[in-house]
């Protein structure tokens, strides 16, 4: 059972609603939490409860108990950012230590933040990627479940990037989540043993 985040993205959450709906994606989606209304309409669509937490007026501490008191009445058992553009306090954190779903979209440890695919367009890269990682207590360095990449050249925009890139980050996200659910993640050391 599991509990996922989002900000103003569709695309990972789109993938992930679907999946869940057709039962194929080995875990129930409890409910979705966002620091933004723009995506309430589309999981209205799949009947999961959508639950509004604004962000605006409130420190993070604030804003993270908050939503820390609302996923607690859902124990779920794991918290999917699927693409919340956030960063979680690391009293929050704790609370689900290895269980909380991150998908990045770069490779890590490249390009850690915000803004990889304008910052791998600048630097002339010729391969971008996406990968899913344990949110521990430092800004994308948790333990890495999944990578994957996709190769560009000099003629892509950042426009053409960002397209391609939500692609590659939809299907490393897929793959990480089936991993977990299967079981198959072990966490050691900071890093991850894949059975």
């Amino acid at each position: 059972m599991t509990i996922c985040f989002i900000t103003k993205e569709p695309h990972c959450i789109g993938n992930l609603l679907i999946k869940n709906k057709f039962g194929h994606l080995n875990a129930e989606i409890l409910a979705i939490i966002s620091n933004h209304k723009i995506l309430k309409p589309l999981v209205e669509l799949f009947n999961i409860p959508f639950h509004y937490i604004n962000h605006d007026t409130l420190s993070d501490e604030e804003h993270n108990s908050k939503v820390l008191k609302l996923i607690n009445k859902f124990k779920p058992d794991y918290i999917i950012l699927a693409k919340y553009m956030r960063i979680l306090t690391s009293n929050f954190i704790k609370n689900y230590n290895n269980k909380i779903i991150n998908i990045h979209h770069s490779i890590l440890p490249s390009f850690i933040g915000a803004r990889p695919y304008f910052r791998a367009y600048k630097r002339g890269v010729k391969i971008i990627g996406a990968t899913a990682h344990y949110v521990n207590n430092y800004l994308d360095s948790g333990p890495i479940i999944f990578q994957d990449i996709a190769h560009i050249d000099h003629t892509y925009t950042v426009n053409d990037i960002v397209r391609v890139g939500h692609d590659v980050e939809q299907y490393v996200l897929n793959r990480a989540l089936s991993l977990i659910f299967s079981n198959r993640v072990l966490v050691f050391q900071n890093r991850t043993i894949i059975f």
